[in-house]
């Protein structure tokens, strides 16, 4: 796996990243990557399909990652529980719907000011939709967030490498990076 100090120097030098991380490697890798970002950040948009955002709260200061810069886009809790007090929270129904994570990432980055978008995991939408609806959806974001001036790291899973997802995505992104 790539060392700390890589990951920093790829999230420096390219303003749109997709980061492909094996299976086995998942969570160790997203750990990884979001420390990068939080020592370069100082407002960090985490938008997790996969984990509620008190779970990556507790994962992340277990590694003495700073949540004090997240926000958080919460696909999975949809607003089951109040956020806690250290963080800001935009709840989105489920990672199948699109238009509201669509709009909730754009509120993050107009209100919150946040740097860099962290989208963990376009593997994860891929359950819930069609390759050619996932590609469209992260071109529009990419497009976004191009426009804003703002970074865009994209996750997925290495083992969705032959997947028309990561071959098209690859038109997009500034470099693809295998963890």
């Amino acid at each position: 796996m790539a060392t700390e100090s890589d990951i920093i120097n790829e999230i420096s030098g390219k303003d749109i990243l997709l980061f492909l991380i094996p299976n086995r490697n998942y969570s160790d890798g997203m750990k990884s990557i979001t420390a990068a970002s939080a020592k370069i950040f100082d407002k960090i948009c985490y938008v997790s399909l996969n984990k509620p955002h008190e779970t990556l709260m507790s994962i992340f200061k277990g590694c003495d990652i700073k949540t004090g810069g997240i926000v958080f886009v919460d696909c999975v809790a949809a607003g089951a529980k109040k956020p806690a007090s250290v963080c800001k929270v935009f709840f989105v129904p489920s990672p199948n719907a699109l238009t509201d994570l669509n709009i909730a990432i754009n509120n993050v980055v107009k209100e919150e000011r946040a740097k860099v978008i962290l989208f963990d995991s376009l593997s994860t939408i891929l359950v819930y939709q069609e390759p050619s609806i996932v590609i469209k959806f992260s071109h529009s974001i990419i497009s976004s967030l191009r426009s804003a001036k703002v970074k865009g790291i994209f996750t997925c899973l290495k083992e969705d490498i032959g997947n028309e997802l990561v071959k098209d995505l690859s038109m997009f992104v500034d470099k693809i990076i295998e963890l």
